[in-house]
Protein backbone atom coordinates (compact mmCIF):
# COMPACT_ATOMS: atom_id res chain seq x y z
CA UNK A 1 0.00 0.00 0.00
CA UNK A 2 1.62 3.10 -1.13
CA UNK A 3 1.24 5.81 2.04
CA UNK A 4 2.55 8.80 0.32
CA UNK A 5 0.78 11.46 -0.86
CA UNK A 6 0.52 15.44 -1.81
CA UNK A 7 -1.09 17.74 0.37
CA UNK A 8 -2.46 21.44 -1.40
CA UNK A 9 0.98 22.83 -1.25
CA UNK A 10 2.74 19.90 -2.60
CA UNK A 11 4.12 18.60 0.72
CA UNK A 12 5.19 14.91 -0.10
CA UNK A 13 4.17 13.13 3.39
CA UNK A 14 5.43 9.64 3.39
CA UNK A 15 5.57 8.07 7.00
CA UNK A 16 4.60 11.42 8.00
CA UNK A 17 7.71 13.21 6.67
CA UNK A 18 7.27 16.68 3.93
CA UNK A 19 10.03 16.83 2.21
CA UNK A 20 11.81 17.71 -1.19
CA UNK A 21 8.28 17.83 -3.15
CA UNK A 22 7.81 19.01 -6.29
CA UNK A 23 6.15 21.95 -4.40
CA UNK A 24 5.50 24.47 -7.06
CA UNK A 25 3.84 21.65 -9.59
CA UNK A 26 1.17 21.38 -7.04
CA UNK A 27 0.53 24.55 -5.82
CA UNK A 28 -2.64 25.29 -8.32
CA UNK A 29 -0.91 28.01 -10.38
CA UNK A 30 0.71 25.91 -13.21
CA UNK A 31 -2.33 26.62 -15.87
CA UNK A 32 -2.48 27.81 -19.27
CA UNK A 33 -2.60 31.33 -17.91
CA UNK A 34 0.27 33.68 -16.44
CA UNK A 35 1.32 32.39 -13.30
CA UNK A 36 3.13 33.55 -10.23
CA UNK A 37 3.21 36.72 -8.22
CA UNK A 38 2.66 40.02 -9.47
CA UNK A 39 5.30 43.18 -9.73
CA UNK A 40 4.02 46.52 -8.65
CA UNK A 41 5.53 49.58 -7.92
CA UNK A 42 6.33 50.76 -3.97
CA UNK A 43 5.21 54.50 -3.80
CA UNK A 44 6.18 55.36 -0.20
CA UNK A 45 5.85 54.05 3.25
CA UNK A 46 3.55 55.56 6.57
CA UNK A 47 4.39 54.85 10.10
CA UNK A 48 2.62 55.92 12.88
CA UNK A 49 -0.90 56.08 14.57
CA UNK A 50 -2.13 58.18 11.89
CA UNK A 51 -0.29 55.97 8.99
CA UNK A 52 -3.29 55.11 7.40
CA UNK A 53 -5.16 58.58 7.11
CA UNK A 54 -1.87 60.05 5.80
CA UNK A 55 -1.90 56.89 3.27
CA UNK A 56 -5.53 57.57 1.71
CA UNK A 57 -4.42 61.37 1.65
CA UNK A 58 -1.81 60.84 -0.48
CA UNK A 59 -3.67 58.04 -2.37
CA UNK A 60 -6.52 60.29 -3.15
CA UNK A 61 -4.38 62.82 -4.38
CA UNK A 62 -2.01 60.26 -6.95
CA UNK A 63 -5.43 59.19 -8.08
CA UNK A 64 -6.67 62.30 -9.32
CA UNK A 65 -3.31 62.91 -11.03
CA UNK A 66 -3.62 62.99 -15.08
CA UNK A 67 -2.14 59.31 -16.82
CA UNK A 68 -2.43 58.05 -13.58
CA UNK A 69 -4.95 54.79 -13.43
CA UNK A 70 -6.66 55.44 -10.41
CA UNK A 71 -8.13 52.17 -9.99
CA UNK A 72 -4.63 50.56 -9.32
CA UNK A 73 -3.39 52.99 -6.57
CA UNK A 74 -4.19 51.03 -3.30
CA UNK A 75 -2.65 50.48 0.43
CA UNK A 76 -1.14 47.95 2.25
CA UNK A 77 -0.56 46.95 5.56
CA UNK A 78 2.62 45.69 6.35
CA UNK A 79 4.22 43.88 8.94
CA UNK A 80 5.75 46.10 11.85
CA UNK A 81 2.58 48.23 11.66
CA UNK A 82 3.56 50.34 8.32
CA UNK A 83 1.12 51.04 5.79
CA UNK A 84 2.56 51.35 2.32
CA UNK A 85 1.13 52.94 -1.15
CA UNK A 86 1.56 50.66 -3.59
CA UNK A 87 0.51 51.65 -7.71
CA UNK A 88 0.16 49.26 -10.68
CA UNK A 89 0.31 45.17 -11.63
CA UNK A 90 3.05 43.99 -13.65
CA UNK A 91 4.36 40.63 -14.74
CA UNK A 92 8.52 40.77 -14.63
CA UNK A 93 9.73 37.18 -16.61
CA UNK A 94 13.45 36.81 -16.10
CA UNK A 95 15.06 37.02 -19.78
CA UNK A 96 16.11 33.79 -20.90
CA UNK A 97 19.04 34.93 -22.78
CA UNK A 98 20.94 37.26 -19.65
CA UNK A 99 19.48 35.18 -16.53
CA UNK A 100 17.86 39.07 -15.45
CA UNK A 101 14.44 40.30 -14.36
CA UNK A 102 12.40 42.00 -17.77
CA UNK A 103 11.13 45.77 -16.67
CA UNK A 104 8.35 46.10 -19.19
CA UNK A 105 7.61 49.57 -21.34
CA UNK A 106 4.63 49.93 -18.75
CA UNK A 107 6.58 49.72 -15.95
CA UNK A 108 9.32 52.09 -17.04
CA UNK A 109 6.84 54.64 -17.67
CA UNK A 110 5.02 54.59 -14.69
CA UNK A 111 7.97 54.76 -12.44
CA UNK A 112 8.98 57.75 -14.76
CA UNK A 113 5.43 59.34 -14.50
CA UNK A 114 5.70 58.81 -10.68
CA UNK A 115 9.37 59.95 -10.10
CA UNK A 116 8.24 63.41 -11.81
CA UNK A 117 5.82 63.98 -9.50
CA UNK A 118 6.14 66.99 -6.89
CA UNK A 119 5.55 70.56 -6.36
CA UNK A 120 6.24 73.78 -7.28
CA UNK A 121 9.34 74.33 -5.21
CA UNK A 122 11.01 71.21 -7.38
CA UNK A 123 10.33 68.65 -4.20
CA UNK A 124 9.81 65.52 -5.60
CA UNK A 125 7.11 63.11 -3.98
CA UNK A 126 8.53 59.35 -4.95
CA UNK A 127 11.46 59.31 -6.13
CA UNK A 128 12.43 56.52 -4.18
CA UNK A 129 10.01 54.42 -5.85
CA UNK A 130 10.71 50.90 -6.83
CA UNK A 131 9.33 47.30 -8.35
CA UNK A 132 8.52 45.39 -5.73
CA UNK A 133 6.90 41.51 -4.99
CA UNK A 134 2.78 42.61 -4.93
CA UNK A 135 2.13 42.38 -1.74
CA UNK A 136 -0.31 39.65 -0.55
CA UNK A 137 -3.11 39.40 2.19
CA UNK A 138 -2.23 37.96 5.61
CA UNK A 139 -4.25 34.76 6.02
CA UNK A 140 -3.78 31.77 8.95
CA UNK A 141 -5.59 31.11 12.23
CA UNK A 142 -4.34 34.20 14.20
CA UNK A 143 -3.73 32.52 17.37
CA UNK A 144 -1.00 30.90 15.04
CA UNK A 145 1.15 34.24 14.21
CA UNK A 146 4.46 34.30 15.64
CA UNK A 147 4.36 38.39 16.18
CA UNK A 148 1.77 37.62 18.91
CA UNK A 149 3.26 35.15 20.39
CA UNK A 150 5.64 36.24 23.90
CA UNK A 151 9.12 34.91 23.76
CA UNK A 152 12.67 34.98 22.63
CA UNK A 153 13.56 32.33 20.16
CA UNK A 154 11.02 29.61 17.52
CA UNK A 155 12.94 27.01 15.76
CA UNK A 156 12.55 27.54 12.45
CA UNK A 157 11.26 24.76 9.95
CA UNK A 158 10.49 26.11 6.43
CA UNK A 159 9.91 29.28 4.66
CA UNK A 160 8.20 30.23 1.53
CA UNK A 161 9.46 32.50 -0.90
CA UNK A 162 7.55 33.99 -4.21
CA UNK A 163 8.50 32.71 -7.79
CA UNK A 164 7.49 33.24 -11.02
CA UNK A 165 5.91 29.89 -10.83
CA UNK A 166 4.40 30.48 -7.35
CA UNK A 167 2.49 33.48 -5.65
CA UNK A 168 0.59 31.86 -2.59
CA UNK A 169 3.51 31.80 -0.53
CA UNK A 170 1.84 33.36 2.66
CA UNK A 171 -1.16 30.10 2.30
CA UNK A 172 1.68 27.56 1.53
CA UNK A 173 3.16 29.48 5.13
CA UNK A 174 -0.25 28.85 7.06
CA UNK A 175 -1.06 25.59 5.45
CA UNK A 176 2.26 24.26 7.00
CA UNK A 177 1.81 25.70 10.23
CA UNK A 178 -1.94 23.60 9.96
CA UNK A 179 -0.25 20.81 8.95
CA UNK A 180 2.41 20.19 12.10
CA UNK A 181 -0.55 21.54 14.35
CA UNK A 182 -2.77 18.57 13.52
CA UNK A 183 0.20 16.20 14.02
CA UNK A 184 0.55 18.01 17.63
CA UNK A 185 3.61 20.16 16.91
CA UNK A 186 3.51 23.63 18.64
CA UNK A 187 3.53 25.18 15.04
CA UNK A 188 3.55 29.11 14.25
CA UNK A 189 3.31 31.38 10.85
CA UNK A 190 5.26 34.71 10.15
CA UNK A 191 4.18 36.97 7.69
CA UNK A 192 6.56 39.41 6.12
CA UNK A 193 6.42 41.21 3.44
CA UNK A 194 7.92 38.54 0.58
CA UNK A 195 8.38 35.43 2.41
CA UNK A 196 6.40 33.83 5.06
CA UNK A 197 8.05 31.33 7.70
CA UNK A 198 7.09 28.18 9.75
CA UNK A 199 8.50 27.34 13.38
CA UNK A 200 7.90 25.61 15.90
CA UNK A 201 8.28 26.08 19.61
CA UNK A 202 8.80 28.66 21.86
CA UNK A 203 11.77 29.07 23.95
CA UNK A 204 13.06 31.55 26.64
CA UNK A 205 17.07 32.78 25.87
CA UNK A 206 18.47 30.20 28.14
CA UNK A 207 17.84 27.85 25.10
CA UNK A 208 20.85 29.12 23.11
CA UNK A 209 23.93 27.96 24.83
CA UNK A 210 27.39 29.42 24.65
CA UNK A 211 30.48 26.74 26.25
CA UNK A 212 33.36 28.12 27.71
CA UNK A 213 34.97 27.77 24.00
CA UNK A 214 32.99 30.24 22.75
CA UNK A 215 30.77 27.62 20.78
CA UNK A 216 27.13 28.15 20.77
CA UNK A 217 24.87 24.66 21.42
CA UNK A 218 21.37 24.64 22.00
CA UNK A 219 18.97 23.12 25.22
CA UNK A 220 18.44 19.40 25.83
CA UNK A 221 14.64 21.03 24.71
CA UNK A 222 15.67 22.47 21.49
CA UNK A 223 18.01 19.45 20.29
CA UNK A 224 14.91 16.91 21.04
CA UNK A 225 13.11 18.86 18.58
CA UNK A 226 16.04 19.04 15.68
CA UNK A 227 16.28 14.91 16.15
CA UNK A 228 12.36 14.73 14.82
CA UNK A 229 12.14 13.73 11.32
CA UNK A 230 10.09 16.35 10.29
CA UNK A 231 12.05 19.26 12.34
CA UNK A 232 15.76 18.11 11.11
CA UNK A 233 15.92 20.60 8.54
CA UNK A 234 15.17 24.00 6.98
CA UNK A 235 12.91 24.01 4.00
CA UNK A 236 12.31 26.63 1.39
CA UNK A 237 9.72 26.00 -1.12
CA UNK A 238 9.13 22.31 0.10
CA UNK A 239 12.81 21.41 -0.73
CA UNK A 240 15.38 21.44 1.95
CA UNK A 241 17.76 24.08 2.04
CA UNK A 242 21.66 23.29 1.22
CA UNK A 243 24.70 25.36 0.98
CA UNK A 244 28.20 24.53 0.07
CA UNK A 245 30.54 23.55 2.75
CA UNK A 246 34.41 24.12 3.00
CA UNK A 247 34.83 21.45 0.57
CA UNK A 248 32.04 22.47 -2.09
CA UNK A 249 29.59 19.96 -1.45
CA UNK A 250 26.09 20.78 -0.94
CA UNK A 251 25.08 20.45 2.37
CA UNK A 252 21.77 20.48 4.39
CA UNK A 253 20.83 23.72 6.85
CA UNK A 254 19.42 22.01 9.30
CA UNK A 255 16.70 24.19 11.54
CA UNK A 256 17.61 26.52 13.54
CA UNK A 257 16.57 28.88 16.61
CA UNK A 258 15.38 32.43 15.27
CA UNK A 259 14.38 35.69 17.44
CA UNK A 260 10.68 36.16 17.92
CA UNK A 261 9.44 39.14 16.21
CA UNK A 262 8.47 41.73 18.93
CA UNK A 263 5.11 43.44 18.43
CA UNK A 264 4.60 47.09 18.19
CA UNK A 265 2.45 47.30 20.74
CA UNK A 266 4.67 45.38 23.25
CA UNK A 267 8.01 47.73 21.59
CA UNK A 268 6.06 51.09 22.99
CA UNK A 269 4.85 49.87 26.26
Amino acid sequence: MNTNRRGHYGFLIAGGVFGAAALLGATGCASTTPRGSMWTIQCLEFEGPHRVAQGEAVAETLRRTPGVRANEVFLHEGSGEITRLYYGAYRRPVDPKTGKRTHPEKLRRDLELLRQLGDDAGRRYFLRAIPVRMPMPDVGNPEWNLANVTGAYSLQVAVFEPTDDFGEYKRAGADLCEFLRSKGYEAYYFHANVSSMVTVGVFDQDAVIVNSMGRTTYSPEVQALQRDELLKYNYINGGIMRVKNDDGVLVPVPSALVRIPEHPSRQRS
